[in-house]
């Protein structure tokens, strides 16, 4: 199947919907999935297709005859411990996501990072632009595994994830107190885990387009007088269709889903004078910091904004806040595994703390 090798099973670890696209995939291939590996017991089969733990079905199969198709696509669990753990059962061939992608590259649904590896390599100039701006070599090295791994799909490549997302603690301080602008809140969890760690607030504003997270946001926060907005931001004021699906991966889209408020920070926060500005808003961060051009030039607030939702994003945001021409040292961490919540930090470097 790959490369011209032959296996007598095709199995696929993973049973939920990442493993599922797999399947469905290799199917319109005409390769057919002998089962899903899985680690939840409580699975017996997906549409017809039998479900056994890894170890099981090595037990009754010579696992050196298969071939396993990574179908795992999310930042809770560790897949280079699952590989290791395949290999060490014995299993003959474990192809990543990233492989099986740059071997069909053809008609893969949308999967944020996730695109033919080929497109990391064509943007080699870009990545290394990007390189010699970053501030320390923590995120040059982080950046190179980031790309090593988005190319070669081996997990090994990447670090553990760094602690405290939106306010690492190896990164200069941020000023306090602070006022706060919060895009994409979700129920309020970034300011909770800020306050825990002792970060003080003077002002908070938050924008969450999903109303079921809206209703625990509101009073979650309810104590530091937030200015709170059901309203996802971009680089217009309109209404436009909203995925929530997915949980804290809900995202605008351009037909169906609800209908949801957009509007742009210059408009909704007019002296609101923020300092730090944190967005993580489903690829829609290049048009809400377009939108925020304005607010930027104004108060130079430091930035944290997630940089995975899309392949381009690693490199074009910073490529669009360096076109601003603002005073900002940028870092790059990532905070979850599979280089899911990488963020590019942008330190206002007329106000570091040491």
């Amino acid at each position: 199947m790959f490369e011209g090798q032959r296996f007598d099973h095709v199995l696929v670890y993973g049973a939920r919907l990442a493993g599922q696209r797999v399947q469905a995939y290799l199917a319109d291939q005409d390769i057919r999935v002998s089962a899903f590996l899985d680690r939840d017991t409580s699975l017996n089969q997906v549409d017809g297709i039998s479900v056994a733990s890894a170890q099981d079905w090595a037990t009754r199969h010579d696992p050196a005859t298969a071939c396993v198709v990574i179908g795992l696509f999310n930042n809770y669990v560790d897949v280079g411990e699952v590989v290791t753990q395949l290999q060490q059962l014995g299993y003959g061939y474990v192809v990543s996501l990233v492989e099986f992608v740059r071997h069909f590259p053809e008609g893969q649904p949308f999967r944020y990072w996730l695109v033919d590896p080929r497109y990391y390599e064509a943007n080699a100039d870009r990545i290394a632009h990007l390189r010699e701006n970053l501030a320390d070599e923590i995120s040059r090295e982080l950046l190179d595994r980031i790309v090593d791994f988005r190319i070669s799909g081996d997990y090994s490549r990447l670090p553990a994830p760094s602690p405290r997302q939106y306010f690492p603690e190896d990164l200069p301080t941020w000023p306090q107190p602070l006022r706060f602008v919060d895009c994409g809140a979700y129920t309020g969890d970034t300011v909770q885990e800020m306050r825990a760690a002792g970060l003080a607030f003077e002002a908070v504003a938050t924008f969450e387009p999903n109303l079921e997270n809206y209703a625990v946001l509101v009073p979650t926060l309810s104590d530091l007088h937030a200015v709170n907005f059901p309203c996802g931001v971009s680089d217009g004021n309109r209404r436009i269709g909203f995925d929530g699906a997915l949980g804290a991966g809900g995202h605008l889209v351009e037909s169906g889903g609800d209908t949801v408020t957009c509007v742009r920070l210059d408009d909704a926060l007019p002296g609101f004078a923020p300092n730090l500005i944190k967005m993580d808003i489903e690829g829609e961060e290049p048009a809400a910091l377009e939108g925020a051009r304005n607010m930027l030039s104004q108060y130079r607030p430091n930035l944290a904004i997630s940089v995975y939702h899309r392949a381009e994003h690693l490199w074009s945001i910073f490529e669009q806040l360096q076109g601003y021409g603002l005073p900002y040292r940028y870092y790059l961490r990532c905070h979850a595994h599979s280089s899911f919540d990488t963020v590019l930090y942008a330190v206002n470097s007329l106000e570091v703390t040491p």
